[in-house]
């Protein structure tokens, strides 16, 4: 093990809030010893001086180097720069439903069947999901940066294939290759974002991630509808593929590594109990331990430029930086096949697959639906939906964001400054609510165009996007906070589930409806709906007893 003074190997020399004998460092995928066991209690917020401050976890040491001592206006940079790579891959993969009145004359003239075409949407959206088993253990393997700039690479490659492509299925097999390089914008930047920002920030940054994501791939449909029609579809792939190379460049300067390793304590270890602990023991804990000093913003330490190398601008230029470890790859397939086992990991990963299918279903079919008669659009107005996310993008960063990270405080107050993850689900009430509503009227209104305002189609394809923010950054911060030693693991469940899940809800979306119709597809979303928000009110009440029974497999 390198010492901390070792410039080129800091990443696996002692923490340096491990002043303590009997410390223990734990690789992101391994294990702490000892008889306690971490399951998602924490304390969050604690009394200075008669005044309440928000406890900073995970707790920051005095090393130059770690992600947590990064300026705040380097940490917003990153956030810029990971948030324009994700926003390249996803417009590629998401935002086809807006431009695909403009693939279907030229591909259909050629025998290809709507069916087909849908699968330019529904099989790289699969691929999103499966890229993370390969990519998220060589994450943790190897480190976040060169797994980032590895993907910008091929997703540069990958647009400039489908920007030259002569055939379906050349641009088929281009398609997939964007999406997955695009995989890492599903897990590899939120584990960034993990690792720069402390957990009463987690939700706000993963939030304007996603809202600033919509915002700006919604600017860039509207715009390339025109650009389609003028010089054709491919111009759009270039436009990302100059976006790509712009991403890339601006990652190898600005984006460094993030992965630091951290005393199981730095987590909140010590702030739980383990499920065989008493009433007894767990007022014990609450007076001693719980109560120990924490760092907060006022007290945190000063940086140690005596004992630890600085942050230079050449430290940040390196590449590999951790020292690999390869057992970890099978190690976090493994995890994360556990995690899929635990019963509230399980509903939100179910969760977020099935809703991205309601969303791909409605992305399949809008479009069709709205240049043909009664409503006769244009093929270049289609895009025009786009403006109604804006709002919706907007209202999402206070609502999902600084809400959901105010209440845990609020409530962490409340209940004498210890945090419970579930805390955070009380955010999902009313987008699971509104998603009942939305797939009901977009249900009446494609099946009846001649009885409804072109509004009900329009509406719940905008609105929708709330759900989705709900379900991604809510979920997320839940099993995060639950589960915080098992980042990368939960990040492979969650996004597999939603590319197999979403991939299996919207695949066959154009002969469902043919079968049984718009009403009765959508009226039996809104059930399954139904079905997740009444798991969500038992997870509410019962998700500590599940955590603390689930604690043995996730330590």
């Amino acid at each position: 093990m390198a010492t901390p003074q070792d410039p080129e190997k800091f990443a696996t020399g002692m923490h340096p809030t491990s002043s303590a004998k009997g410390d223990t460092i734990v690789h992101e995928t391994e294990s702490p010893s000892g008889g306690r066991l971490f399951n998602g209690t924490i304390k969050l917020t604690t009394s200075k001086d008669r005044k309440e401050e928000v406890v900073l976890i995970p707790q920051p040491s005095a090393d130059p180097r770690d992600p947590l001592n990064i300026a705040k206006w380097q940490k917003l940079l990153m956030l810029g720069l990971i948030t324009f790579y994700s926003i390249t891959g996803l417009c590629a993969i998401n935002s086809l439903g807006s431009l695909l009145v403009f693939f279907i004359p030229d591909y259909q003239s050629e025998g290809i069947s709507m069916q087909r075409i849908s699968g330019l949407i529904t099989y790289p959206s699969l691929l999103v999901g499966l890229g993370n088993i390969l990519s998220m253990p060589l994450v943790l393997s190897i480190g976040r940066r060169p797994v980032y700039l590895a993907s910008n690479l091929v997703l540069l490659i990958g647009l400039i294939l489908c920007a030259t492509s002569k055939s379906f299925e050349w641009h088929f097999a281009a398609r997939c290759i964007v999406a997955f390089a695009a995989a890492q914008s599903e897990a590899t930047v939120p584990l960034i974002i993990q690792d720069i920002f402390f957990l009463h920030q987690r939700a706000r940054a993963y939030q304007v991630w996603a809202s600033a994501q919509t915002l700006i791939q919604s600017a860039l449909v509207m715009g390339s509808s025109y650009m389609t029609r003028d010089v054709g579809w491919r111009s759009w792939y270039g436009l990302l593929a100059a976006m790509a190379g712009a991403s890339l460049l601006l990652g190898i300067v600005f984006v460094p590594e993030t992965y630091y390793d951290r005393p199981a304590e730095a987590w909140g270890f010590k702030d739980s109990v383990s499920n065989t602990s008493s009433r007894a023991d767990l007022q014990e804990t609450i007076k001693t331990e719980i109560s120990t000093q924490k760092q907060t913003e006022t007290s945190r330490p000063s940086l140690d430029l005596a004992s630890y190398p600085p942050r230079t601008l050449s430290s940040d230029l390196r590449v590999f930086v951790m020292t690999p470890d390869y057992s970890c790859i099978l190690r976090t397939l493994k995890q994360a096949v556990q995690l899929l086992a635990f019963p509230h990991v399980a509903w939100i990963a179910l969760m977020n697959g099935v809703i991205i299918g309601f969303d791909i279903s409605i992305i399949i079919t809008y479009g069709p639906i709205l240049v043909a008669p009664p409503y006769n659009w244009p093929e270049t107005s289609v895009s025009l939906t786009q403006i109604g996310q804006f709002p919706v993008a907007f209202l999402a960063i206070p609502l999902l964001g600084w809400f959901s990270d105010r209440s845990v405080i609020w409530m962490a107050r409340r209940n004498k400054g210890v945090h419970e993850p579930e805390f955070r689900l009380l955010t999902l009430v009313f987008p699971l609510i509104l998603c009942m509503i939305l797939m009901i009227v977009y249900g009446l209104g494609a099946q009846n165009p001649f009885k409804y305002h072109w509004m009900a189609i329009v509406f719940p394809q905008d609105v929708i996007l709330l759900v989705l923010f709900a379900c991604n950054t809510v979920g997320l911060t839940y099993l995060l906070d639950a589960h915080p030693q098992r980042a990368g693991p939960i990040c492979v469940v969650i996004c597999v589930c939603r590319g197999l899940i979403s991939f299996g809800v919207s695949r066959n979306t154009v002969t469902y409806v043919d079968n049984i119709g718009f009403l009765n597809l959508f009226g039996i979303y809104t059930g399954m709906v139904g079905v997740f928000a009444v798991v969500g009110v038992a997870v509410f009440f019962w998700g500590k007893r599940l955590r603390m029974l689930c604690a043995r497999w996730a330590n």
